[in-house]
């Protein structure tokens, strides 16, 4: 498809009112002192092991993202809005066209998990999770059915996903 004007990208995005609400964009994880003293002693480990192996550079890696997630994982999830209707999906205001989407799966095993993951047709541009909050799942499938194909073999959150619920990160 060519490139659509600005103008004609703004209109469409204001004009997906099928299912609007408004979702954090990552859960906020409450996290005490055992936590950090946990993830502390996991990091540490990590970096005596590289460098007894005298890999440096692992070494490195693993500081660093020490340091990120103490950064910002202290911080509230931003909330965004979503919005899905009869051309495509909205995200903080960024448009996706259904042509540009290839699959969707809703996961939903509440309390603890209700996600839309959506699967873009670039490989370059990662999948959507959208939080469902209180969105009824039923209807939104049915609704999105008409438009993209379902992953029906996806049946659990993605391991990345798990992993980072279990690890509060």
């Amino acid at each position: 498809m060519p490139p659509q004007p600005p103008e004609l990208k703004e209109a469409l995005a204001l004009s997906q009112e099928q299912f609007v609400w408004e979702a954090p964009i990552r859960l906020h994880y409450e996290r005490g002192p055992r936590w950090y003293l946990f993830m502390a002693v996991i990091a540490l480990l990590f970096v005596a092991y590289a460098v007894a192996t005298a890999n440096f550079y692992f070494a490195f890696i693993i500081l660093l993202a020490s340091i990120i997630l103490i950064l910002t994982g202290n911080e509230p999830s931003k909330q965004v809005l979503i919005q899905i209707g009869e051309h495509g999906l909205v995200r903080d205001g960024k448009l996706y066209l259904y042509q540009d989407l290839t699959q969707f799966a809703i996961i939903y095993h509440p309390p603890f998990i209700k996600v839309l993951y959506i699967d873009h047709r670039n490989p370059l541009i990662p999948r959507l999770r959208i939080h469902l909050e209180d969105q009824n799942p039923v209807e939104l499938r049915e609704y999105l059915k008409q438009f993209i194909r379902e992953d029906l073999d996806l049946q659990d959150e993605h391991l990345s996903d798990m992993i980072g619920r279990l690890l509060k990160i």
